[in-house]
């Protein structure tokens, strides 16, 4: 059996707050979808965060529609679960489940498995930290009910492993059930796949379809995995997007300002040419006796060649960089840092920016209150 292992869409996100780069995110979903119709996957697995908020846009919501209906016409039958992103605070039914109801996706318990053919697939939601215990029990559980299925076992979850991170992880790979062919994970926006002893089948994140605020401005490549479970072992594909719009980071001498900007120029001009869409740029412009003025002046001649770029001055023998940009690398990570520096807490910052702030831009005081007033009762940040 083929499964296509599609996770963190991100669908809505504009990075920038630019309309070319939210576009970008659909298309890359679009691409991922198509090319799962044409390798022939039986199955396409989403596994969490689908949207960028639990309050999606009309656009977002209609992206994600179209290709489930796509995947239906075309006999391909599609399943998911939900991330942090996806689900608010207030109780509310996620935008998610809508689609279940309509008989557009099938939406994972680990109570219940999807069969298709052979192949039985158990999944949940993403689970809070003050549920984690909760969820290896239900782990355990699950564990039992996959044993009566005699085909292929597939376990998906929207979950941080600290056996990547010790950092970002809510769980160990040892709390998970073992007898699994292929465990379909979401969550860490990188490609990383391992195999553990103790565990019956391949563990993967495909990684992000698109970067997010988290990631910042870098080279690198986005995808998705196609699994085969039709051996004895469960085997991988990973695919990289093509509509990815091409990221860089240069660093510029500031003595040598004018020539290095021709080159990042022809640069840009290249990247264009061979991949259809103009770059994302980040510069670090180094030297001494630095001028900023200078520097914005010169950039402007990347206006024409870069859809958005960053720059920060690097001031050889200062005491540590000093960043300097017309504005932030990264609207949605500057708001991110400023908010943790504010209230002292990393986690109180996710909080806000993801949760409060929503609610608060849609001007629905009311929920954002509900939504303060439970974490609060419940002791959610007691002690922070």
């Amino acid at each position: 059996m083929l499964i296509s292992h599609i996770s963190d869409l991100h669908l809505g996100y504009a990075q920038f707050g630019l309309e070319e780069r939210e576009e970008d995110v659909y298309q890359c979903f679009g691409e991922a979808i198509d090319v799962s119709i044409r390798e022939g996957a039986e199955l396409v697995i989403l596994a969490g965060d689908l949207f960028h908020t639990p309050r999606p846009s009309g656009k977002a919501v209609l992206t994600l529609g179209n290709a489930l209906k796509k995947l239906k016409e075309k006999g391909v039958p599609a399943a998911f679960v939900l991330g942090e992103h996806d689900i608010s605070r207030t109780r509310d039914v996620p935008f998610g489940y809508l689609f279940s109801n309509l008989g557009l996706a099938k939406r994972l318990k680990l109570e219940e498995p999807v069969v298709v053919g052979n192949c039985a697939i158990f999944g949940e939601n993403k689970a809070r930290r003050n549920d984690i215990d909760g969820l290896v029990a239900r782990l355990q559980e699950c564990d039992k009910v996959a044993k009566q299925h005699a085909g292929k076992k597939v376990l998906v979850l929207h979950q941080g492993l600290t056996d990547f991170n010790k950092f970002a992880g809510e769980i160990n790979a040892a709390d998970l059930p073992p007898n699994f062919d292929y465990y379909a994970f979401g969550h860490y926006h990188d490609h990383l796949e391992r195999r553990f002893d103790y565990l019956g089948g391949l563990l993967a994140y495909p990684g992000s379809l698109d970067l997010t605020p988290s990631e910042g401005i870098k080279e690198t490549k986005k995808g998705f995995i196609l699994a085969d479970l039709s051996g004895s072992e469960a085997s991988t594909h990973w695919i990289a997007l093509e509509q990815s719009r091409p990221q860089f980071s240069e660093k510029l001498s500031y003595q040598h300002m004018a020539t290095e900007l021709d080159r990042v120029i022809k640069q840009s001009i290249a990247i264009t040419a061979r991949n259809g869409k103009k770059p994302v740029g980040r510069l670090e412009v180094v030297g001494k006796d630095i001028d900023s003025r200078t520097i914005a002046a010169n950039l402007m001649k990347l206006n024409d060649f870069c859809i958005h770029y960053v720059w920060q001055p690097v001031e050889e023998g200062g005491i540590a960089p000093r960043a300097y940009d017309s504005m932030p690398a990264d609207m949605d990570a500057e708001l991110y840092r400023l908010s943790a520096e504010a209230l002292g807490s990393d986690e109180l910052a996710k909080f806000a920016i993801n949760e409060i702030l929503p609610l608060a831009a849609e001007k629905d005081a009311k929920a954002a209150l509900d939504i303060a007033w439970e974490a609060y009762k419940s002791g959610r940040f007691r002690g922070k």
